[in-house]
């Protein structure tokens, strides 16, 4: 999930959840053998059968407990929802819904939160992912959770310079799995929360394309890219998520992608040429192939 994805979850659930009294827990009704739960870090990813016993333990950490605020943050495993609930973070990751006082509840879930007020909220983690639940600190961190030290790239310290720096202090001729443009951005949690997703909307307003050699790019071309990652990961955030996400609500986004499965052989919206798909490092890639010309 990019950090545009967990910011919207994180607006939505401000308003929807933050104050509330959780009047009943359902915690790992359907077990995932890549959920995991744990009460502390020393359980974090462990063995199924620990995950599956330390969230036994959500109930009576999170009944009766009423909801202080949301945040989102990032550190060496991604990015991560925040959800306050006494002196604990529920930490996730996980596709999550929220659902009125009346609504159909989904039939699958990994956590379901029931309020006083009759709605719920619902993590569904399909894919995998994690929800914590760790004591937090006076900083409002999980105790022992390690944030990231890399600036978020909504902030000023994410500035041009920092980025130019980044690809100067890497070694572009040994990036794995590829040498290209999506392995460096997207790969290797190198700048948390840029994630497969918004890469191609990043990559489509950059003129730049996915499979290039970022060691063959200029310094036009970084600057562009910059550019691009600050332009629309809060234009994102402002239209409550892209067309192919859905939030808490089960509704898409407003933002109109560019590149992506949604726009795949239809005009590129710049120059008209036809967005392609094709196969690369184990899933797909959209571009132009007019606007963003591979560069080897």
């Amino acid at each position: 999930m990019s950090l545009a994805e967990n910011q919207v979850i994180s607006n939505q659930l401000q308003s929807a959840v933050v104050g509330k009294k959780i009047v009943k827990t359902v915690a790992n009704q359907n077990p995932h053998s890549f959920v995991w739960f744990a009460t502390e870090p020393q359980y974090a990813f462990a063995a199924k059968e620990i995950s599956h016993k330390q969230a036994e333990q959500y109930d009576d950490m999170l009944t009766g407990k009423v909801i202080q605020g949301s945040d989102v943050h990032f550190g060496s495993y991604g990015t991560y929802n925040f959800l306050y609930v006494g002196s604990r973070a529920l930490m996730f990751g996980i596709p999550t819904r929220y659902y009125a006082a009346g609504e159909k509840l989904p039939k699958r879930h990994q956590l379901l939160l029931t309020f006083d007020d009759g709605s719920s909220m619902a993590l569904c983690g399909s894919l995998g992912g994690t929800i914590y639940l760790f004591k937090v600190n006076k900083q409002g961190l999980a105790i022992d959770y390690l944030p990231s030290d890399f600036p978020s790239v909504l902030s000023d310290d994410f500035s041009e310079s920092f980025f130019l720096n980044l690809i100067k202090s890497t070694d572009l001729t040994k990036l794995q799995p590829s040498k290209s443009v999506k392995c460096f951005l997207a790969a290797k949690n190198r700048i948390p929360g840029l994630d497969n997703v918004i890469l191609h909307e990043i990559l489509w307003e950059a003129q730049i394309n996915p499979k290039s050699v970022m060691s063959a790019l200029g310094q036009d071309e970084y600057k562009r890219l910059y550019s691009a990652i600050k332009k629309v990961f809060p234009t994102v955030i402002a239209a409550g998520g892209l067309d192919t996400q859905k939030d808490i609500y089960g509704n898409f986004g407003s933002y109109i992608t560019k590149a992506s499965k949604h726009t795949l052989g239809k005009p590129c919206q710049r120059c008209g040429q036809p967005i392609v798909k094709e196969a690369y490092m184990g899933g797909a890639v959209y571009y132009c192939p007019n606007c963003q010309p591979l560069i080897k």
